[in-house]
C-alpha cells in the first residue's frame, strides 16, 4: 500500500500536523515489500455484498493497510523474528525503538483516518477491535514467555481476536456505510480461524514457505501454533518438544526432529482435518447469506496451495499416529488452506 498521508480536515484537534517523512521510513520499508493482501481481497469480496461507495472502500483499505503493517513492525520485534517477506525484519535495519515508534505513529494516523470518515460507529468499531487485536496479541505472548501450552479452544479464542480482530474491523467499517446490515460476524470467526490455523501448518510443513521466512520459525520463537499445541497434548508425557519451543533454538537439526516428531504424533494431518472442517463451515455460512462465487474461489485457490504437502510420518515405534487434541478420541474435521 501506498504510505499514509496527512490529510486531517478543517476543524480537526489536530490540524496543522505534518507528517515527519523521516521517522517513516521502517514503515515505508516494510511497504516495499508487499504482501498477498488477502485484506484487501476480503473487502473486495464483501464489496459485493455491502456495496459501499467507491471513495469509502479506498479509506477503508487504507486503514486496515495501515494497521496490518504496523503490526507487523511491532509483531518482528515481539517474536524476534529475522525475515518479513524473505527480507531482514525492518527493526534490524532501524533498530527497536525507531521502529516501535514509527508502528505507533501509524496507528494514530490510522486512528486519524477513521475519525475522518465522520461515523461515530466507524470509530466505535476501530476501537472495539483494536482492543481485542491487542488482547489476543498479549495471550498469545503470555503462553510463549511463560512456556504454558493453552488448549485448543484457548487458542482458537485467541485467533479470533487476534486474526479475527482485523477482518471484523475491516468489515464493520465498511457495514457503517452500508445498508446491509446482516451478521457477518461467525463467517468472519471461521475465516479468521481458517487462515491462522493454515499459516500455522504451512510454517511448518512448506518448503516454500521457508524460502521466504526461517525455517520453522515457529519453533524458533517458541510460538504455541495448533500443530503444536496438538503434539504436547497428543503426548502430555513426553516434554521435549516443549523443551525445544524454550530453548528458542535455531539449530536446523533440532528443528528437523521436531517436525518428525509431530508428524508422528499425527499432528499435521489434524491440523489439515481442522481446516477441511472450517473450509465446510465457511462454504455453508457463505450459502447462508445467499452466495459468494469469489469468495468460494478465494477459498479454493487457497485450498489447493495445501496439496501435496508431506504432512505424515510412520511411527519409528510403531504407535498409531494420534489423530486426537489431548485424547479425546474426537474426529478430525477438514483442512484447507491458505
Amino acid at each position: 500500500m501506498d504510505a499514509p498521508t496527512d490529510n486531517t480536515t478543517a476543524g480537526s484537534p489536530t490540524r496543522g500536523h505534518e507528517v515527519d517523512q523521516d521517522i517513516m521510513e521502517p514503515f515505508h520499508y516494510i511497504n516495499q515489500v508487499p504482501g498477498k493482501d488477502v485484506r484487501g481481497k476480503l473487502i473486495d469480496a464483501f464489496q459485493i455484498w455491502l456495496d459501499i461507495p467507491a471513495e469509502r472502500i479506498d479509506a477503508i483499505k487504507e486503514v486496515v493497510g495501515m494497521l496490518h503493517n504496523a503490526s507487523l513492525l511491532v509483531d518482528d520485534i515481539e517474536d524476534n523474528s529475522k525475515l518479513r517477506r524473505g527480507v531482514p525484519v525492518a527493526h534490524s535495519i532501524y533498530g527497536v525503538a525507531s521502529t516501535i515508534n514509527t508502528a505507533n505513529y501509524v496507528y494514530f494516523q490510522a486512528l486519524e483516518r477513521t475519525h475522518a470518515l465522520g461515523n461515530s460507529r466507524a470509530l466505535e468499531t476501530f476501537v472495539h477491535e483494536q482492543l481485542n487485536l491487542h488482547r489476543g496479541q498479549g495471550r498469545d505472548i503470555l503462553w510463549r514467555d511463560s512456556n504454558r501450552c493453552p488448549t485448543e479452544e484457548e487458542y482458537e479464542s485467541m485467533v479470533l481476536d487476534k486474526t479475527g480482530g482485523l477482518f471484523r474491523l475491516a468489515v464493520g467499517l465498511m457495514q457503517a456505510f452500508s445498508q446491509d446490515q446482516r451478521n457477518y460476524t461467525p463467517l468472519l470467526d471461521q475465516l479468521a480461524l481458517y487462515f491462522q490455523i493454515r499459516d500455522d501448518l504451512i510454517n511448518l510443513s512448506s518448503p516454500e514457505y521457508m524460502k521466504g521466512k526461517s525455517f520453522c520459525e515457529d519453533l524458533t520463537e517458541g510460538k504455541f501454533s495448533f500443530p503444536i499445541i496438538h503434539c504436547v497434548r497428543a503426548k502430555p508425557n513426553d516434554h521435549r518438544l516443549l523443551n525445544i519451543l524454550k530453548q528458542r533454538t535455531e539449530d536446523v537439526d533440532v528443528k528437523k526432529h521436531a517436525v518428525v516428531w509431530m508428524k508422528q504424533a499425527g499432528s499435521f494431518v489434524y491440523t489439515r482435518h481442522r481446516l477441511v472442517s472450517l473450509k465446510e463451515s465457511i462454504a455453508e455460512g457463505i450459502q447462508l447469506l445467499g452466495g459468494h462465487l469469489g469468495l468460494s474461489r478465494l477459498i479454493e485457490g487457497l485450498d489447493r496451495q495445501l496439496e501435496g504437502l508431506d504432512l505424515a510420518e510412520p511411527s519409528s515405534s510403531g504407535e498409531p499416529a494420534s489423530s486426537s487434541i489431548g485424547g479425546s478420541g474426537s474426529s478430525p474435521g477438514f483442512l484447507d488452506s491458505i
